[in-house]
């Protein structure tokens, strides 16, 4: 299909954006299978296999979301359509500096999408509708369509209103900022954009009742002001930024045969698991609709930002919202729900004193300090315990088990807790028995050496890793296969602190052995580390 001039125009100046403002292409740990899996199986889905999955990203850019992926993942496989040959250049370097074979970048345009790609158990497109004209948000819906399998499991996020409505102000107020100065780069445009920004916030606050009236727009304005220069030309001075209602989403959903399953953000399509006031009202307004209930409660919030869950239509039919509900968490089915999967705890002992039940919150408690990482038989087993050496009454076992249920239900809503059906594989440094696979070294050394640049390497959950150092790079090359710790501290000592004559050979083996241990517990929090038993390696 032929593209038209200004097609052709906001596609340059888009890309022009990107060299000239440093854009980096960042991990999103929403975008995840194993997420997207977890979040299918809690709302009655029967999603594909996270660990086998084969993925697809539109709208890849440098390939930052789904190389780390890759990597933590080598039996998935994962593909990224991007428009631009310089990205995909640089992010396909890095792929080959990594040395992994499961991902691949492809030049494209998806209004000419490849149809022999076939199809996918998971599609990602994360910042892209909004950026892109209706012709292309209809094609993106139709890749989705007929490439999405019937089980399969989509992600679209996009600027949302009524919250885009301000930040749409401080949009136009940077375009009127640049008016009549095209013949500047973007990152010129956005430095006077910002400048102008500035001084009309100064001027705002100079009068209180200027201050009252337009606090709304002060605060959006302060918000653009303190981002990265990159993100404020992407979203603010790109020629397309094209924000949409939920209830104007879920309508080309339904247009393109595809269904609205909820928002990645569980608080956005949850409430009620937090908030019974606000869930009652909402099914008043809208009793039959889950889509028009969230799009009311976008009106309560001002939501600017929308992470949107898919499924294709025919597999609808099974979506059911039980977990949600406080007076159905207890029931068979919900309970059997969340006893498939497994749990991380964000929060730490300081957060205990929300748990009113005191065998829930010594459950908590003794999980935390175990690490965190639990099933829902490990916690029973637990409470079971903390509720005979209290000599509990048996009558007051079955509320504290209730009681469990609901706070992680809740907490998985509100985010203090991680929850996969596959868990992401984390494994605590053992030594001797502990190594760094070469696909996490090989990775580490090609952002080390210049993939950089362009993205931010990702830990299990997809988080991004921004700190990522020579000494990391050291430690993981050491560790390529299991060490005893006396044998890492020596070479730690001589490659790092020898050459220090000012320390004694005492304090030089203290450093040594203070960088081991933190190095060992660094790795595996990042999911770098494996076992050999468990890998089945001598």
């Amino acid at each position: 299909m032929a593209k038209d001039n200004t097609q052709m125009v906001n596609e340059e100046m888009q890309q022009t954006i990107y060299k000239e403002l440093g854009y980096k292409s960042y991990p999103f740990p929403f975008t995840t299978p194993a997420y997207l899996e977890a979040y299918g199986t809690l709302v009655g889905l029967k999603p594909p296999t996270a660990k086998t999955a084969r993925v697809l990203e539109l709208g890849a850019t440098y390939g930052g979301n789904i190389i780390s992926q890759a990597a933590h993942n080598p039996e998935a496989t994962f593909v990224g359509i991007e428009l631009s040959q310089d990205q995909v250049e640089k992010g396909n370097k890095i792929i080959g500096d990594a040395k992994l074979d499961n991902v691949s970048l492809v030049q494209g345009d998806i209004l000419n999408f490849d149809e022999s790609m076939g199809t996918f158990d998971y599609i990602i497109a994360h910042g892209f509708y909004s950026w892109i004209s209706d012709e292309m948000k209809d094609k993106l819906l139709d890749i989705i369509s007929n490439h999405l399998a019937d089980n399969g499991i989509a992600y679209v996020s996009y600027n949302t209103y009524p919250g885009w409505h301000t930040m749409e102000e401080v949009r136009q107020l940077m375009l009127f900022a640049n008016r009549g100065h095209d013949e500047s780069t973007h990152k010129e445009k956005v430095l006077r954009g910002k400048t102008v920004g500035s001084l009309v916030g100064a001027q705002i606050l100079n009068y209180d009742n200027l201050k009252e009236r337009n606090s709304k727009f002060l605060g959006a304005l302060r918000s653009v002001m303190q981002k990265d220069d990159y993100y404020v030309g992407h979203d603010h001075l790109e020629p397309h930024n094209d924000p949409c209602y939920l209830y104007q989403f879920n309508d080309h959903l339904k247009a393109n045969n595809l269904a609205y399953v909820g928002d990645a953000d569980l608080t956005l399509s949850m409430v009620r698991t937090y908030d019974e006031s606000i869930a009652d009202k909402l099914e008043q307004l809208a009793p039959n609709s889950q889509a028009d209930q969230e799009q009311y409660l976008d009106f309560m919030l001002d939501t600017t930002f929308r992470k949107s869950i898919i499924c294709k239509a025919s597999a609808a039919k099974d979506i059911s919202y039980a977990v949600s509900n406080p007076a159905e968490v207890n029931t068979i089915p919900v309970r059997t729900a969340i006893n498939n999967f497994t749990f991380q705890i964000l929060f730490d002992e300081e957060a205990l004193e929300m748990f009113e039940n005191t065998l829930v919150k010594d459950t908590f408690q003794a999980l935390i300090k175990d690490g965190g990482t639990f099933n829902m038989i490990e916690a029973l087993a637990i409470l079971k315990a903390a509720h005979e050496a209290a000599n509990a009454s048996d009558d007051e076992l079955e509320p504290a088990v209730c009681s469990l249920y609901k706070a992680v239900v809740e907490h998985m809503v509100r985010g203090g807790i991680r929850f996969y059906k596959t868990f992401p594989e984390k494994q605590e440094y053992m030594e001797g028995l502990s190594y760094v696979p070469a696909r996490f070294t090989n990775l580490v050394k090609a952002i080390a050496d210049g993939g950089g640049e362009y993205i931010y390497g990702g830990n299990s959950f997809n988080d991004a890793i921004g700190d990522i150092s020579e000494e990391d790079l050291m430690f993981m090359e050491l560790l390529n296969k299991p060490k005893s710790k006396s044998t890492l501290t020596k070479k730690i000592k001589d490659t790092i602190f020898s050459a220090d004559k000012s320390q004694t050979s005492k304090h030089q083996n203290a450093m040594a052995e203070a960088f081991y241990n933190e190095l060992t517990k660094r790795m595996g929090d990042l999911g770098f580390l494996r076992n050999k038993k468990t890998d089945g390696i001598s």
